[in-house]
């Protein structure tokens, strides 16, 4: 079919055959909709998947749990290392050492983070008193 609506031929399509075509591509359309609804619902069926596929599922879970639990483990064992009486000892130790050989220097000094963080916290509480402050001079002065 042309620009102008003739076929190759010279002749103009007939009505009906025009409404053939669009029932047509109407039909073939509905179908790919339908097969399209159709896989969407399969991807997301998670119940039909595990219950088609279980062995992948409990693997897993079995990993995920595995990871879990060790991290758990290995972040009590760390507790328990650093809280034993060796490990606070030596800590001591070195915080006196520290102490004797810096009295100048101090815990209480903030880190260079909360420095940071304190500069960060600041700013937007400054931006935002600017903005009430702004807001609340334009509701009293109309603007």
């Amino acid at each position: 079919m042309s620009p102008q609506g003739e076929t190759q031929g010279g002749t103009t399509p007939q009505p009906s055959e025009i409404q053939k075509q669009v029932v047509a591509a109407r039909h073939d359309l509905d179908r790919l909709v339908g097969e399209l609804d159709r896989r969407r619902h399969a991807m997301f069926d998670v119940r039909g998947r595990i219950g088609r596929h279980p062995v992948p599922f409990i693997l897993g879970g079995l990993a995920l749990l595995t990871a879990v639990s060790g991290t758990v483990a290995l972040i009590v064992a760390r507790r328990r290392r650093h809280n034993a009486w060796p490990q606070r000892v030596r800590r001591l130790r070195h915080a006196i050492a520290q102490a004797v050989r810096h009295p100048d220097r101090s815990r209480d000094q903030p880190s260079a983070g909360k420095k940071i963080g304190t500069a960060g916290g600041s700013a937007v509480a400054s931006a935002l008193a600017k903005e009430a402050t702004h807001r609340l001079l334009q509701a009293a002065w109309g603007h």
